[in-house]
Formats: C-alpha cells, structure tokens, sequence
C-alpha cells in the first residue's frame, strides 16, 4: 500500500456524476474504504462551502474543504477556518459594479457562503450546469437587493461569473483585470472565475499539508481542468479524468477513468486500497 495521507477531489468533471451534484456510488464507497484505512479525504473545488454541503454529506468521510479555488480552507470536523487569502475590499467593489453594469449572470463566495443580487438569480439559474444544480443553488443562495452593501465588512473569497458571450470576452475580461490585483482561471466553456493574487489549489493544499506535516509524495489529486493545474503538477499522485482537458492531463502524472465511470474510484481502489 502507498503511503498516502491525503485525497484532494475536484467536484465538476471529477468527483459528481454529470448532473454535477451526485456522487457515484462507487466512488462514496472508496472513499469511505480509503477513510477507514487512515487517508483525509478532501473536496478541492471552485465552489464555496453552502454549494458542497451535499456532497459532504454524500460521501459523509470529507475532513477538509479547500474552497473557492483555494481562497480559503475549511477543517470540517472542527469548523474551523484554516486559510484564507480573500479579494481586496477596493478590488471587490469595482468587480461588483462593473460585473452589475455588464448584466452578467455571476455569484460570490464570502465566508462560506454563495450570494448573488436577487435581480441577477434569474440569470444564474438560465446557466446553471444542470436542473440539480438549480436545485443546489436555490436551496443554498443568499439573495440579497444590494449585493454591495450586503457583502460590506466580510471576507470576499471569489467571483465566479457563469458565462461571457465569446464576442464580449475580450472587452469584459479587460474591464474586469482594470478592478485590481487579481488571479484569474476557468473550469469550463465561457465562464470565468476571479481570486486574490496567488490563489490556487495547489497553493492551499500545500498550505494545509505543511500544517499536518504531509508531503506532496502522500498526497493523492484528482482533477479535469484549468483550476486544478497547479494541484495535479504537485501532488506526487495526480490524476486526470479520462474527460479532462489536454492541459490538465499534461500536468497530472495519470490519467484515469471519466466522471460518469467513477473514475475516482478506479484509482483509489489500485492505488490505495489495492483492489
């Protein structure tokens, strides 16, 4: 058996099944199996915390939430916040009125939680990746009148604008970088996700691993696209679904089978359990 302490598990295109709020049978039980055998399983997502609390209580074995593409980390067991390198409050409220002015359909993660001005819900539901996601995201959204004043005072983690019209990228993606010192990273087709310099999973996975005194040899990742980079070419066990980008499979050290084959599994279960 591999000496491995921790598994770090993207959600879209990796851990969920393309509904991309279940989780495959299969993969639940390898990683309870992994759990019972000393391995902390941890969610790696671009997600805030309200948006993964089902999935949590999916697999049930989750000790640790790196959220928001490592803006922040989260010891679920405890509830307490290990990390966290949030927007500055200039740069946040820039991004506010210029995403509001563009009428783009955008949510933010502050403090764990998923917020989006109520009059822009619609539009986030019109692009939301499948019908159980809109239910993930009208069970789990704070939706306030003023999205400014609402956020004033708190920890803002990141925003995640759902989709740009490809003729209006270029332009956006220009007023947007104008709001301040920012990391910028995409998870699928058209959206665009926006974080504090530096921020990335693999930064906050190798935060948290410094803490508990694990290496990058004992650290197995999963993962399928550009967000993930820097955790798949760290980890000393990577792992690109079978679905993944090109980039993401150049940066992880294996590639292993789709989201919708429990592919996750399929590698806990030889790599780790040796089934």
């Amino acid at each position: 058996m591999t000496d491995i302490r921790l598994i770090c598990l993207d959600m879209d295109g990796t851990l969920l099944d393309d509904d991309h709020a279940t989780v495959p049978a299969r993969n639940i039980r390898a990683l309870r199996a992994a759990s019972e055998q000393g391995a902390a399983v941890a969610i790696a997502s671009g997600r805030g915390w309200s948006l993964l609390r089902e999935v949590a209580d999916q697999v049930e074995v989750v000790r640790y939430a790196v959220l928001s593409n490592g803006a922040a980390v989260l010891d679920v067991a405890t509830g307490e916040w290990l990390y966290r390198n949030c927007l500055e409050e200039t740069t946040w409220r820039r991004l506010v009125r210029v995403l509001l002015e563009e009428q783009l359909p955008f949510e933010v993660y502050c403090e764990g939680e998923n917020v989006i001005q109520r009059n822009r819900f619609p539009s986030v539901l019109a692009c939301a990746l499948s019908p159980q996601f809109q239910g993930v995201l009208r069970r789990h959204t704070l939706l306030p009148e003023d999205l400014e004043a609402a956020l004033d005072g708190r920890a803002v983690e990141k925003f995640h604008i759902y989709r740009i019209p490809e003729e209006r990228r270029a332009a956006v993606t220009e007023r947007v970088l104008a709001c301040g010192p920012m990391t910028t990273a995409s998870a699928f087709p058209g959206n665009l996700e926006l974080t504090a310099p530096g921020v990335n999973k693999g930064a906050a996975v190798q935060g948290l691993c410094a803490r508990r005194g694990w290496s990058a040899d004992q650290v197995m990742a999963f993962g399928d696209a550009g967000n993930d980079l820097e955790l798949l070419s760290w980890a000393g066990w990577s792992f690109a679904m079978a679905n993944a980008t090109d980039q993401a499979k150049a940066a992880a050290r294996y590639v292993t089978g789709s989201n919708t084959e429990a592919g996750v599994a399929m590698a806990v279960e030889r790599y780790f359990l040796d089934t």
